[in-house]
């Protein structure tokens, strides 16, 4: 009997012991966890713009990151701008982030929104775009988002662990975020020749409309103008070789553009795709502007958004400048 209570006795001790490092360890690793995870999504926050009560909301793709110069238009409009942009942003995804800044953000008034004759082509985007939003799984519309897109483990992952929210894309937004490097601006000119190949891959590749991409982004359409909030769809500049590929079917996507622009007083349409898709000077490759495209195509953003806004940010009547460069 008192030899099985000595016995009994060290090994109650031994697992109290595992229990309390394995608690100490597991708080630990929840502090590292959630420090991490605050650093990064301060980061991320910053590059985005989601730290500032922005006026006017800069959304897209890779064409809007490169095109749009965010502080630029914020230093020449003296109203705050933010630019929530990312590669390879579909349709329904700016469904949510639009939804998850102007929830935030009470304060915008104006969405400038990219357009392009593959908006709504779903072929050759990734599926897991959703993954891009994770870091913000805390915001009510991007967790509805998520959990309808993603499995249930990573769903719940994902809410467990923070850093987990973070892969190499959001990784690279964050740290770029931390070192004030917004602006991610090409130095570098096309080479057609590099390209030959893409081309002919593309001629084969006729431009699709996706009923359901097509959806998301009229439901963005009518979100925002519920809201009051004005929309400017701005159709940034393609090289002409790519134009020249399907333009029966980029017709039938502009005029798209240029209905809701019609059926709707909120929304403008912007062509600048038009007037310069041949000067091969501005474009770092076939669908995007190198730092000399994203100086011209800002500026005259700028100019047309100072016929929405006063110098200080206050709404006026439309003048002529923007109104002119809607395409017949």
């Amino acid at each position: 009997m008192n030899s099985s209570i000595s016995i009994s006795e060290p090994m109650s001790i031994q697992f109290k012991n595992i229990a309390l490092k394995a608690i100490f360890l597991l708080i630990l690793f929840q502090a590292g966890d959630f420090a991490l995870f605050s650093l990064l999504k301060n980061g991320m926050d910053h590059y985005y713009g989601m730290d500032e009560q922005a006026e006017v909301l800069c959304i897209g793709h890779s064409h809007t990151v490169l095109g749009i110069d965010a502080e630029r238009l914020e230093r020449k409009l003296n109203v705050p701008v933010a630019k929530y942009a990312t590669a390879g942003a579909n349709t329904l995804d700016r469904l949510w982030m639009l939804r998850q800044f102007t929830e935030e953000h009470p304060t915008v008034k104006t969405v400038v929104y990219d357009v392009d004759p593959r908006l709504f082509d779903s072929e050759g985007l990734s599926s897991a775009s959703y993954t891009l939003f994770l870091p913000y799984i805390g915001n009510d519309d991007i967790a509805k988002y998520i959990q309808q897109e993603a499995t249930w483990q990573e769903y719940y992952t994902s809410r467990l662990v923070r850093t987990a929210r973070f892969r190499d894309q959001t990784i690279n937004i964050a740290l770029r975020g931390l070192l004030g490097k917004i602006e991610n601006k090409k130095n570098s000119l096309i080479r057609i020749e590099d390209y030959t190949n893409y081309l002919e891959r593309e001629k084969k590749r006729k431009i699709r409309i996706n009923p359901e991409s097509l959806q998301c982004f009229q439901n963005s359409i009518d979100y925002l103008t519920k809201k009051g909030i004005k929309v400017i769809l701005v159709f940034l500049p393609v090289i002409d070789l790519l134009n020249d590929i399907d333009p029966i079917n980029q017709d039938r996507v502009v005029s798209i553009f240029m209905k809701a622009a019609t059926d709707n007083t909120n929304v403008y349409f912007l062509n600048y795709n038009q007037d310069y898709q041949h000067d091969y000077k501005l474009f770092y490759d076939l669908r995007h502007l190198n730092k000399e495209g994203n100086i011209i195509v800002s500026d005259r953003l700028i100019m047309d958004l100072q016929d929405l806004l006063d110098p200080s940010g206050s709404e006026k009547p439309l003048g002529h400048s923007l109104t002119d460069k809607i395409v017949d």
